[in-house]
């Protein structure tokens, strides 16, 4: 009877053995099947991040590529691949651009004789480059009527500068063709350099970043510089505003 308990338990013992095996053989595979197919986010390096929006569906220390580079945020040291590294980059994850928007306008006082349009036209400077607005030549535009633009001006810059200079300046047609020019600048009298508008714009860190802050426009007017009479000039009122958008968009 011995004999007999010291097979079984000699076979239980070997069962046992047989079935430790299995187990540990099958584990991989048993684990990988639960994760490509029971698994309902399809996270196969587990990284909490579903395959289909994982850059890196096999790597767990990535799962986005901003760049398209083929080398993950975490490792990359330059994900916007604009060629500046991240920790000097203002906006790491975006080729930054500066847009500038020019709205509406209302030309205020006649600007030639009895005529009841104007010709206008604008030059933006967005730091040391300018932009002529309409590119097709100027503008026809009722006097003392707003008139929808949407003129927009878009230029890559530098991403580690955080402060440009946007110039805003408008000119019309005289009577002899010659340019002269509007007055949209509400806070300075100076005949001379009182016209046109400079701005310090901050990009911020993000895209959507904007002048004036929220999605409002920011308005000017010349005619509240306080000229008037024979010190008065040709006064328009604009609306505009200025945004950090991505250059790639």
């Amino acid at each position: 009877m011995k004999d007999i308990k010291s097979g079984r338990n000699l076979l239980f013992i070997f069962m046992a053995i047989v079935i430790v095996i299995i187990v540990i053989i099958a584990a991989p595979f048993v684990y990988q099947n639960y994760k490509e197919v029971l698994n309902p986010t399809h996270d196969k390096d587990g990284d909490g991040i579903p395959d289909d929006e994982d850059a890196f569906p096999n790597d767990p220390k990535e799962w986005r590529d901003s760049d398209g580079d083929g080398i993950g945020d975490n490792a990359d040291n330059d994900d916007d691949n604009d060629g500046i590294l991240d920790g000097q980059d203002y906006l790491p994850y975006n080729d930054a651009a500066v847009e500038v928007e020019i709205h509406k306008i209302r030309v205020k006082d006649y600007l030639v004789p009895t005529k009841q349009t104007a010709k206008i036209y604008a030059k933006i400077y967005i730091d040391d480059v300018m932009y002529l607005l309409p590119s097709d030549g100027v503008e026809e535009v009722p006097i003392d009527e707003d008139k929808i633009l949407n003129w927009t001006v878009k230029q890559n810059i530098e991403d580690n500068i955080g402060h440009h200079t946007i110039k805003i300046e408008f000119y019309y047609k005289d009577v002899l063709g010659r340019e002269k020019p509007l007055d949209i600048n509400g806070e300075d009298a100076d005949k001379d350099t009182g016209k046109a508008i400079t701005i310090d714009y901050y990009i911020g860190n993000k895209v959507g970043n904007q002048y004036p802050s929220g999605s409002t426009y920011a308005v000017s007017d010349g005619s509240d510089d306080g000229n008037s009479g024979i010190l008065d000039e040709k006064d328009a009122r604009i609306y505009f505003r200025i945004v950090t958008v991505d250059a790639r968009a």
